[in-house]
C-alpha cells in the first residue's frame, strides 16, 4: 500500500509539473504582450476619453475627442493623403519583390546566398541615413539632376522630385523594400519547381504559370507583405517631414504634433486609436477577400 500511495503522489505531481511547465514558458511571452503592447493600448484607450489641458489630462470622460478628430476640416486630406502614400509604397514593393524573390527562389543558383546577404546587410542602415541619402539624390543639386544635366537630358534642376509624394514613396519603398522581398522569398519556399514544371508540361505558358499557380499559391505571404508595408507606410511620420511639402502632410505628422507640439494627448490619443481601426478594417477586408477566393489555407507537397 505504501509503494501504491508513493507512486500515486509522484504520478500526480508529475502531473502538476506538466500543467505548470507550458504556463511557465510562455510567461515571459505573456509578460511582454501585457507591458510592451495591452498597456500602451489600454492607456491610449483611457486618454482619448479624458479631457485635454496643455501636457496633461484631466476628467471628465468625453467624446469630443474622437468628434474633433473626425470633424477637423484637414483630417480628410490627411486621410487621403496617408491612404494614397500608403498603397503606392506597398504596391511599388511588392511589384518590384515579387520578381526578385522569384528569381532567387528558382534561378539564383549559387548567388542566392550572396544576394540574400546584400538584401539583409541593408537592414543595418539607418532610418535617417537612408531619408538623408535620397534628399542628397533628389535635391535640386542632387546626384540626379547633376546626372541628367551632364549628359543633356534637362537644361534646368527638375525640382519636383524633392518635396513630393514621389519622394516619400520612393524612400518608403527603399526602407521597406528588403522586408517584402524575404517574406516572398519565404513564401516560395515550400513551392516546389515541379509544380511549375508540371503546368509547362500541360501546355501553359510563362503567362499562364503566374496567373494559375505562383500568383495563387503567393497570395497569402503577399499580402501580408503588402499590409505590412502599407501600415507602417500611411502612419509614418518622419518620412512626409524630411522628404514631402506641405500638402504631403500625413496623418502620423498630425498626431505625432499632437502629442509633441500641441501636447493634446487626448486628441492624439482619439487619431491614433481611428487609425488603428483603419488599419484593422483594412486587415479584415483582406483576410476576407483571401478566405473568399480559398487563398488563405492552400496547402502543397515538395
Amino acid at each position: 500500500m505504501t509503494a501504491v500511495a508513493h507512486d500515486t503522489a509522484t504520478a500526480s505531481a508529475g502531473a502538476r509539473r506538466l500543467r505548470v511547465g507550458p504556463l511557465s514558458l510562455t510567461a515571459p511571452a505573456t509578460l511582454g504582450t501585457l507591458v510592451f503592447f495591452v498597456a500602451p493600448l489600454v492607456t491610449f484607450v483611457v486618454y482619448s476619453f479624458l479631457t485635454a489641458g496643455l501636457f496633461s489630462v484631466s476628467g471628465p470622460l468625453t467624446l469630443a475627442n474622437y468628434t474633433d478628430a473626425i470633424r477637423a476640416p484637414a483630417s480628410g486630406r490627411l486621410a487621403v493623403n496617408s491612404f494614397v502614400v500608403g498603397i503606392l509604397a506597398a504596391s511599388v514593393s511588392l511589384a518590384v519583390a515579387l520578381p526578385i524573390a522569384y528569381w532567387l527562389r528558382y534561378h539564383a543558383g549559387s548567388l542566392r546566398v550572396f544576394v540574400l546577404f546584400l538584401i539583409t546587410a541593408t537592414l543595418f542602415a539607418s532610418y535617417l541615413v537612408r531619408i538623408y541619402a535620397w534628399r542628397s539624390i533628389l535635391g535640386e543639386n542632387g546626384l540626379l539632376n547633376d546626372g541628367l544635366e551632364r549628359i543633356g537630358v534637362i537644361d534646368d534642376p527638375l525640382g519636383f522630385l524633392l518635396y513630393s509624394r514621389f519622394a516619400i514613396t520612393v524612400a518608403l519603398v527603399h526602407i521597406f523594400l528588403p522586408y517584402v522581398v524575404l517574406v516572398l522569398y519565404a513564401g516560395f519556399g515550400p513551392m516546389s519547381p515541379s509544380l511549375l514544371e508540371s503546368a509547362q508540361d500541360l501546355g501553359a505558358n510563362a503567362f499562364t504559370r503566374w496567373r494559375r499557380v505562383v500568383l495563387p499559391l503567393i497570395a497569402a505571404p503577399a499580402v501580408s507583405a503588402f499590409l505590412f508595408v502599407f501600415v507602417l507606410s500611411a502612419s509614418d511620420y518622419v518620412t512626409p517631414q524630411f522628404l514631402g511639402a506641405s500638402r504631403d502632410v500625413m496623418l502620423g505628422v498630425q498626431i505625432q504634433a499632437n502629442f509633441k507640439g500641441l501636447g493634446n494627448f487626448p486628441l492624439g490619443a482619439a487619431q491614433s486609436l481611428l487609425m488603428l481601426a483603419a488599419f484593422v478594417l483594412c486587415y479584415g477586408l483582406c483576410a476576407l477577400a483571401l478566405r473568399l477566393r480559398r487563398l488563405d489555407r492552400i496547402r502543397w507537397t515538395t
